[in-house]
């Protein structure tokens, strides 16, 4: 298997293998999540994640290959990006960014990130945006974005009640 992981735009027939590294990618967060707001009020927000996560993550690659791309390494996906444009704003959002845990930390995700913010670039766009997580699940993101130069943040805050 080659060290080196190549990004290429990514193909419909992607989608359940960057289905899959979603899930596992994001696992960590979710349960960081489950440890901050508790059982009953995790279950009732985010008990079934995995599946809609899952969902979220194949219909957009499978409906909407074009934009998105996949990190391979050896011929294996390991990562993937989606995004979206508005263009009459003139704004390239990032909306999804996984690489499968064995090959984080390698920079992969950073790679990927580089890659939107150059499409974004060469479509016209003027600005970009990615939502993440103030919650330590989320740190290793808010390092690769800040790192990316995403300077500015707002701060923002989610309440829960259990009734």
């Amino acid at each position: 298997m080659s060290d080196q992981a190549t990004i290429r735009p990514a193909r419909p027939e992607d989608a359940a293998i960057c289905g899959e590294i979603a899930v596992v990618a994001w696992r960590g967060i979710f349960e960081s999540w489950r440890e901050i707001l508790g059982d009953a009020l995790w279950e009732l927000f985010y008990g079934d994640w995995e599946l809609r996560k899952r969902a979220s993550v194949v219909c957009q690659l499978r409906d909407y290959a074009r934009m998105a791309i996949v990190s391979e390494r050896g011929g294996e996906v390991v990562g993937f990006l989606t995004w979206r444009l508005h263009r009459d704003r003139g704004v390239g959002e990032i909306s999804n960014n996984a690489v499968d845990p064995a090959h984080q930390g390698q920079g992969i995700g950073s790679a990927q990130v580089e890659w939107a913010l150059e499409h974004f670039r060469s479509e016209g766009m003027s600005a970009a945006r990615v939502l993440t997580g103030g919650d330590d699940g989320h740190a290793p993101a808010r390092a690769m974005y800040h790192k990316a130069g995403f300077e500015r943040a707002l701060p923002s805050v989610e309440c829960f009640l259990e009734l």
